[in-house]
Parts: C-alpha cells; sequence; structure tokens
C-alpha cells in the first residue's frame, strides 16, 4: 500500500539542501546478450557510474545532499577514513575541491596503501590532506580525534562515511532519488516496474532504494550484496540498514516500519577480504564486459553483480524476473587490480 505518490516525493527531495554535482538522471542501459546468454531475468544496468564528478559513481549522488547539508551548517573541513582505495573518499576529494571546502582522508594502511594508484592517485590530485591510520587501529575513532582538534583550532569539520550517522541518512535519502530515476525510465520504456533492484552496498544505498519502494508501496524486492562482512568496522547488519531506511523516511517527512527480516543483505559475496578480489567478482566482471561492453571493479561492484550472477545460476530469478543493477561505479580501482581483473 502507498504511502505516499510520486509527485509528493519528490518535492519532499526537494525542499532538502542540496548541491548541485552529479550528472542526472544517470542512463539505465539494457543488457540484451547477457539477458540471453544467462536466459534468466532481463536486465538493465542504471549507470551511477555515470554521475560524472571525478569518474562517477553513486557517492556523488550521495555527496549532494550530505554536502548540501554541511554547505547550510557553515562546515568548513569534512573528514573521511576508510579503504586506501575508498570510492568514496575519491568521490568527496572532487566534491570538496569543487565547493571549496577542504578535505582531510584518513585511508587506513591497508595492502594497498603503498601503491599510489587508482582512487588514491586521484584523491590526491584533488588536494585532499592525506593523514593515514595504522591498519590495526580504529579509522572511527582517528575520525572523531582529528575532528576535536579541528574545533579546538576554531574550525567546524564534518566527519562523513562511517560513524556518522547524519551524513548515512542523507546519502540513503539521495537514492530515494535514484529509484524514482528508475521509475521514470522504465515507463518512458513501456516497461512495468522491476521485480528486483540489485545494488553492491554496505547500507546507505541500498537502504535508500528499499525505502523509495516501501513509501511508494511497489513490490519491488531490493536486493543489497555487501562487498564487506563483520570482520570490518564499517560493517552494517541488516538492523542497522533497516533503520536507515526508517530515518531516510522521516527526513522526507514519512513514517515507516522496516524490520531486519524485511532487509536482503547478502555477504556471501565478499571474498578473501574487503578490498581484495574474489574469483566470482573476476568472472562476473569478465562476463559483463565482454557481452555488453561495460566495465565493474573487481573489489566493489563486481562482487555485487557476482551476486545477482549467482543468483540467477541458483535459480533465485527466472525469465519472468524483470531486474534492475544499479551500477555503483569504483572504476578507477579497475588500474590499482589490474592483474586480478585480467584474471577472469
Amino acid at each position: 500500500m502507498a504511502i505516499v505518490s510520486q509527485s509528493e516525493l519528490r518535492a519532499a527531495l526537494a525542499a532538502l539542501p542540496r548541491v548541485r554535482l552529479a550528472h542526472l538522471p544517470t542512463p539505465l542501459d539494457p543488457c540484451p546478450r547477457l539477458s540471453d546468454l544467462l536466459q534468466g531475468p532481463r536486465i538493465w544496468i542504471k549507470r551511477d557510474d555515470c554521475t560524472g564528478l571525478a569518474f562517477g559513481g553513486n557517492k556523488t549522488r550521495q555527496h549532494e545532499f550530505i554536502l548540501g547539508d554541511a554547505v547550510d551548517r557553515g562546515v568548513d573541513v569534512v573528514i573521511q577514513g576508510a579503504a586506501s582505495q575508498s570510492n568514496q573518499s575519491r568521490q568527496l576529494a572532487a566534491a570538496s575541491a569543487r565547493l571549496g571546502i577542504d578535505c582531510i582522508l584518513m585511508p587506513r594502511k591497508d595492502a594497498f596503501y603503498e601503491h599510489v594508484q587508482g582512487n588514491q592517485l586521484v584523491s590526491r590530485l584533488f588536494g585532499a590532506t592525506i593523514v593515514p591510520v595504522n591498519a590495526a587501529d580504529s579509522v572511527k575513532r582517528a575520525k572523531e580525534d582529528m575532528a576535536a582538534r579541528l574545533r579546538a583550532e576554531g574550525r567546524n569539520p564534518a566527519i562523513l562515511g562511517m560513524g556518522a550517522s547524519e551524513a548515512l541518512t542523507l546519502a540513503a535519502v539521495a537514492y530515494v532519488g535514484a529509484y524514482l530515476e528508475i521509475v521514470d525510465q522504465l515507463e518512458a520504456l513501456g516497461e512495468p516496474l522491476p521485480t528486483h533492484v540489485y545494488v553492491t552496498s554496505q547500507g546507505s544505498t541500498q537502504a535508500g532504494l528499499q525505502a523509495a519502494a516501501r513509501l511508494l508501496g511497489h513490490p519491488t524486492r531490493i536486493v543489497g550484496i555487501n562487498p564487506m562482512d563483520s570482520r570490518n568496522e564499517a560493517y552494517e547488519p541488516p538492523a542497522s540498514i533497516a533503520r536507515q531506511c526508517e530515518q531516510a523516511a522521516r527526513i522526507l517527512g514519512y513514517e515507516l516500519t522496516v524490520e531486519p527480516e524485511d532487509v536482503t543483505n547478502s555477504t556471501a559475496w565478499v571474498g578473501r577480504d574487503y578490498g581484495q578480489p574474489s574469483a566470482s567478482a573476476q568472472k562476473a566482471s569478465s562476463l559483463l564486459a565482454r557481452t555488453e561492453g561495460i566495465l565493474v571493479d573487481p573489489v566493489y561492484s563486481g562482487k555485487g553483480f557476482s551476486g545477482l550472477l549467482g543468483d540467477i545460476e541458483a535459480g533465485r530469478l527466472t525469465a519472468n524476473d524483470r531486474v534492475v543493477f544499479v551500477h555503483t561505479g569504483g572504476l578507477p580501482a579497475i588500474f590499482s587490480y589490474s592483474e586480478a581483473s585480467l584474471d577472469g
């Protein structure tokens, strides 16, 4: 049962503080050769790798709302910490440069830190200040300590990413807008709603898509493929994703109840660990590239796509289904994982 109409939901989004960073709407590409080869559902790819800023990706769409709120509050420096090949960090560095906000990135000294390539190279080109964190230390705590030092200096910092609940909720809000784009694009093609939307997501991206479907009363099932599991400090379990759905709806002026069991977020495709290539992601990436000319990286969006292919192979999706895969970007990482990318 619908809680809100599409026009009302668009109006609620339009009322929020926002900066314009992304090329929107992003394309929705059909995948006829892949669909025929798999003899499974019809597949479209929502190209959020084409958001434009710094090689694109889902974080650019999210930063429109996150940084819109930050600018509205007079924030003058943003702090983000993640893996050394973080897509979030790359797009944040570019957005900060465009908006004239100082950006401090606190990458973990993981196995790829010393190799200044891919996302890490791009982040540095945008002038971000790099303050590395030892591999065994808490990035969340390091960000909090940095923010405290900056406040003592009279600055107005904002912590983003892991541990920043308000920013993560605004990131989810952005994907309410992405879901509306998908609905509009399929309608323009004369196509019905998708039966499933698959997305590589640690939390916010899936939460926004799921909140939108629930608010609109759509039966579309949102399936998240998580690139990390509970071994990682940033992991969000289904209960946290359910809360983000509710909080995103609340920001837009609506009450929504989402239970943890309503959230499908699989950690079955992580492989060895977060930020590490997996054989299934390499195989999936190769198949997509060779059938549709679309690239996904082997450690993030490739893992999500491997989850979609795995569900098709297992018979969880059939020829009667219509699936949208949300491509969340991450393409600069291909150059840091060149050997893994070619192994597929």
